[in-house]
């Protein structure tokens, strides 16, 4: 069902699952930052919403987004007012969001990912791609620096050597290359791709959702900090998971040799 009517996203919510359609197809869904505040309304109301279970992130028409609406921004379009908590960018108040939320996020890429895009990407959790893909970030031939986190996310995806080489080159990839070195975690035919990559994400939202939203809690920790800290952290969230319905849905459908059901509590 339809949550709330946006300007330049769709949005639904349907058997637990927000789905964010960027809304722009006749400019490849190039992001502006009203489109970019309509996102981050969505993941802030979503933060404690417990019948949400997973988020897709997607792009209607041909793509799932060319980068930044260069044009729209004008010529001082990245010029923009910090935040309340500080971002100095909306694309960076999203990005965090999206890993802070405890909820697996999913980008459903097809078409062009490029540039803003293709750092969106790499902040969700799960990248799945249709066999049409084009994905990398060109800006450096435009003399254009990164600014939204592909250079955290990307060395830490698929290697130091290759993140150079994709952002030093601003070569595109497409779905068979960005599968081979791990930048996304599956592919699929163009027909298919939508109907095949949500019963991928059916089958994880199907897991109990606040063990998986505490181990990707735990993912992030461990990039920060060193072994020793990162298990007393996992320890100190594996003792409030022991507290969830689900958890002992899990214990109970394992002693009663039968298949759990999960309802994300």
């Amino acid at each position: 069902m339809a949550e709330k009517n946006y300007d330049y996203i769709l949005y639904h919510l349907h058997n637990g699952i927000g789905v964010i359609t960027l809304n722009r197809p006749e400019k490849h869904n190039a992001l502006q930052y009203p489109m970019i505040m309509e996102i981050i309304d969505v993941f802030e109301s979503s933060l404690k919403k417990k019948s949400i279970r997973a988020i897709v992130i997607k792009g209607n028409g041909a793509s799932f987004s060319a980068g930044d609406d260069l044009k729209s921004m004008g010529k001082d379009g990245f010029r923009f007012k910090p935040l309340k908590d500080g971002s100095l960018l909306p694309h960076h108040r999203l990005i965090r969001l999206i890993r802070e939320i405890q909820k697996p996020v999913f980008a459903f890429l097809h078409g062009y990912c490029l540039g803003a895009g293709f750092a969106l990407s790499l902040a969700c959790d799960f990248r799945l791609a249709a066999d049409n893909l084009e994905i990398g970030d060109h800006r450096v031939t435009r003399a254009i620096c990164m600014m939204t986190g592909a250079s955290w996310f990307l060395p830490r995806l698929i290697g130091f050597g290759k993140a150079t080489d994709l952002i030093l080159t601003g070569r595109h990839l497409d779905a068979h290359e960005a599968l081979e070195i791990g930048l996304i975690n599956k592919t699929y035919p163009a027909a298919d791709f939508n109907a095949q990559a949500m019963e991928y994400v059916q089958n994880i939202a199907s897991l109990p959702t606040r063990t998986l939203g505490y181990n990707k809690t735990m993912l992030n920790f461990s990039l920060l900090n060193d072994l020793v800290p990162s298990m007393q952290h996992e320890f100190n969230l594996y003792v409030k998971n022991m507290g969830t319905q689900d958890y002992s849905e899990g214990i109970a459908s394992f002693k009663e040799k039968r298949k759990p059901i999960f309802k994300g509590k």
